[in-house]
């Protein structure tokens, strides 16, 4: 607990972050390491009520789902990856923090571009679900993630970076998908 005068710690200040993003509580605590009875005190501090409840998304599929939800989730997931290696060059940051730290930074980010959490089309749940997947790993491979069904790839025209379902091999956005062969008339 805080007492008077004494500053908020690094897992206080990440967690304040993430509540006033919009975050749920599983992903607060999870990331934040701040103990149940502050968390629920900087809810009531930050907005005045609990964190709604019910189950987390989890669905990876739901990445694949639209263009723009592919565009966002591979940007998103760029990002954290150089945000989280701009971390590890920060002096004072414990190595076990920088994977926090980035994530907060990263839905910052995010937010700040879509021009606010209300007009994001990720939710901070769902970018937790797309980070934790395989964004931690040192580099993130072509592959994907052996045990998801998605992974980061690249427009085979344009080169914009997509998430997509692990099992293709090529892939176009919507600007270049191959004009369709059946029903065309020569």
């Amino acid at each position: 607990m805080l007492t008077a005068g004494s500053s908020p710690t690094l897992n206080e200040r990440i967690a304040r972050t993430l509540i006033l993003a919009g975050t749920r509580r599983p992903v607060v605590k999870s990331i934040s390491r701040v103990p149940d009875p502050k968390i629920d005190q900087l809810y009531s501090q930050e907005i005045g009520r609990n964190s709604t409840s019910g189950l987390l998304p989890s669905s990876l599929e739901w990445f694949t789902k639209t263009h723009r939800i592919q565009v966002h989730g591979a940007l998103v997931l760029l990002a954290y990856h150089r945000i989280y290696k701009s971390c590890v060059s920060i002096q004072g940051i414990m190595p076990d923090s920088i994977p926090r730290v980035a994530f907060t930074r990263t839905l910052t980010w995010y937010h700040e571009i879509c021009g606010g959490q209300d007009k994001a089309i990720i939710s901070a749940q769902r970018l937790y679900t797309l980070i934790r997947t395989f964004a931690d790993a040192q580099s993130i491979s072509p592959r994907g993630n052996e045990a998801a069904e998605i992974k980061l790839h690249h427009c085979a025209a344009c080169k914009i970076p997509l998430i997509i379902p692990r099992h293709y091999s090529e892939y176009h956005c919507t600007d270049h998908k191959p004009k369709s062969r059946r029903g065309s008339k020569a």
